[in-house]
């Protein structure tokens, strides 16, 4: 039989006659010829033949629509309940972020997080471990910030000007406080008046000086012993006496009494002895004191004798006869000094060159030392003030044993993340609260809430990205974060009828997504749909999955869809084949030629809409027709083998 619908008629196999409309399409699509109101589904039913959205093959068969329609409720009530359940999430996300940030959080410029910058985190790295900074405030952090760029610069300049000291002293840059301190006290040791020669700080010739001074001390003891007991007596100049032993040996061993008177060798000692007495003259008990004098000349003479044998080792100390005890031991207590402060840097013939050259008696220190170690100590001093406050006290043993330019690195090191923390917590703080108008956050209060803000706009933006996807699936009920979950499917004023059915289905399939029990759909009710399936993947509308699939769950159809309107045409189209060819639909070849007109993805024949517009001008013709045949019945007319279609 020829294809009315693809040759514009068609002839009836049991005659010449023409076959109307109705039946060349019935005959050609399936169900049996519909006449009357049946006529004017089927010209709906040839015109969908042509729609956008049709009926998928499987649908048309017995009990297909039912089945479909069963599918369509499922498949959208779990889409209805993913689209509620992004809309609740995003709702409580965003009433969080105006909770912690207060009602004007969308101020808050996206490109802020709550990740602390890499130049926070690299603190944590530094030795001694930084500064945790989430308990600052904006101000708090700005006065940190202030506090630690002065000392970094302060301790910069310090570094430099300690080891441009330290070259001059020809010791290394200093390694720690410790060694800075000691290049300043070094340094000061170019001031005293009594300073070690250049020698004594070879550390092989401080021995003997320190011998010699020992020596030294000894004799000037025992002259003191004797001159204390002598000095009643005699005169300070006795002991100057070169003949006082010949003197005191001759008045020992000579005559006394009238012998001695009588002898003019006895009286000529006796004259020379009274002479140095502190009565000026001669008394007979001066033989017991004789030994007095000797042990003050001899004492005197042995401490002259040790001066002119260490003179050569003693330089100016030993100068002009006697050593003054003071001023060596003041010169002995500055070469101790430096021996003690800079061991390794005399061990060293070159490097004990350069310091001599700077401290050792006699030389003039360079004209930048004073500088240098002024700087240095002023540095030290705050230094160990920080160190000492309550900021720096956990940190203060390690910081110290660090050299001034790594502290210094090390305050540097928190600048760029205090401007980053102050600039971000007054980006939180200019929002405000309006329940705070002092409203000063700490850093990790303000991390909290840029976290709710991020979450916010994470779940907005989550819900804003399947917007077409839920715009087709809702329809004209979709209002975004407003859409109202109780409104969905409700009557609309002026609604279309493909509205209308959509409502419907959006009721039932609200009230199945508010049941607990779910998902409500299986694998085989989204098979069955295609791709009238709502989308339920996560990703935005219309991407493929992960897997590049044209659906995140693998089944054609779901990376979006027509929407639940074209759903509901495709379903009223299969609804209303069933009702008007049931028999057809049973029947496997019928029911083939029937999808081959309606099934989704066939082509559409070309002359549907013209098969559509014959259908709808069948019934007026057959009136026609019927209208005239009683004419001429009434007035005997008519052609013979003629008969209207009533």
């Amino acid at each position: 039989m020829t294809n009315p619908i693809a040759s514009g008629g068609g002839e009836d196999p049991e005659g010449p006659e023409a076959v109307p409309a109705p039946d060349a399409v019935a005959r050609a699509s399936g169900p049996t010829a519909p006449h009357g109101a049946a006529a004017e589904e089927l010209r709906a039913l040839v015109a969908a033949a042509g729609a956008d959205h049709r009926p998928l093959d499987r649908w048309l068969a017995p009990g297909g629509p039912e089945a479909a329609e069963d599918a369509a409720v499922r498949v959208t009530a779990d889409a209805l309940r993913a689209f509620l359940a992004r809309r609740a999430e995003a709702l409580a996300a965003r009433e969080r972020a105006a909770a912690a940030a207060g009602p004007r959080w969308t101020a808050l410029p996206p490109a802020l997080t709550g990740r602390p910058p890499a130049a926070e985190q690299a603190l944590a790295a530094l030795r001694p471990e930084g500064l945790g900074l989430a308990p600052l405030t904006r101000a708090r952090a700005a006065e940190l910030a202030r506090g630690l760029s002065g000392l970094a610069a302060h301790l910069e300049k310090a570094d430099a000007r300690a080891s441009a000291l330290a070259a001059l002293l020809g010791r290394d840059a200093p390694r720690s406080t410790r060694e800075a301190e000691e290049l300043v006290s070094l340094a000061g040791l170019a001031a005293g008046p009594h300073r070690a020669p250049e020698h004594w700080l070879d550390p092989e010739v401080l021995p003997r000086v320190r011998a010699a001074r020992a020596e030294l001390a000894d004799a000037t003891r025992r002259l003191a012993e004797t001159e204390a007991a002598a000095t009643t007596t005699f005169r300070p100049e006795i002991v100057t006496l070169p003949e006082l032993p010949d003197v005191a040996r001759r008045l020992t061993e000579g005559a006394r009494g009238l012998g001695g008177t009588l002898s003019g060798t006895v009286r000529a000692d006796r004259r020379i002895i009274g002479a140095f007495t502190t009565a000026g003259n001669w008394r007979r008990d001066l033989y017991d004191k004789l030994p007095l004098a000797l042990a003050w000349s001899a004492a005197h003479e042995r401490l002259r004798s040790l001066v002119r044998a260490h003179g050569a080792l003693l330089g100016r100390y030993a100068a002009p006869e006697l050593a003054d005890p003071a001023v060596l031991d003041a010169a002995l207590g500055h070469a101790e000094a430096l021996h003690r402060l800079a061991p390794d840097t005399l061990a060293d013939p070159r490097r004990r060159g350069l310091l001599a050259g700077q401290l050792a008696d006699g030389r003039t220190p360079a004209p930048e030392l004073t500088g240098h170690a002024a700087a240095v100590r002023d540095a030290l001093a705050d230094w160990r003030g920080v160190l000492r406050g309550p900021l720096l006290a956990d940190r203060a043993e390690e910081l110290a044993g660090q050299p001034l330019g790594r502290a210094a690195r090390w305050a540097s090191a928190h600048l760029a993340p205090l401007a980053a923390a102050a600039e971000l917590l007054g980006a939180v703080a200019a929002v405000g609260r309006d329940d705070d108008p002092a409203y000063a956050p700490t850093l990790e209060e303000a991390r909290t809430v840029l976290d709710a803000v991020r979450e916010a706009r994470r779940a907005t933006g989550a819900l804003d990205a399947r917007a077409g996807a839920d715009r087709l699936l809702l329809g004209p009920w979709y209002q975004g974060l407003d859409t109202e979950p109780s409104g969905i499917g409700a009557p609309l004023p002026d609604a279309t009828p493909g509205q209308a059915a959509a409502g419907e289905l959006l009721a039932r399939a609200r009230d199945l997504a508010a049941r607990a029990d779910g998902p409500h759909a299986e694998d085989r009710h989204r098979e069955l749909l295609g791709r009238y399936a709502p989308d339920t993947a996560p990703g935005t509308d219309g991407d493929p999955g992960a897997d590049g699939d044209p659906g995140a769950d693998g089944y054609p159809g779901t990376a979006g869809g027509p929407g639940t309107l074209a759903l509901c045409r495709a379903l009223d189209i299969a609804r209303t084949a069933e009702r008007l060819a049931p028999d057809a639909l049973a029947d496997p070849e019928r029911r083939a030629r029937l999808a081959g007109l309606l099934a989704d993805g066939r082509p559409a024949p070309r002359d549907a809409p013209r098969q559509a517009g014959e259908i709808r001008a069948e019934p007026s013709a057959r009136r026609r027709g019927a209208q005239g045949g009683r004419r001429r019945a009434r007035t005997g007319g008519g052609r013979p083998g003629t008969t209207g279609h009533g």
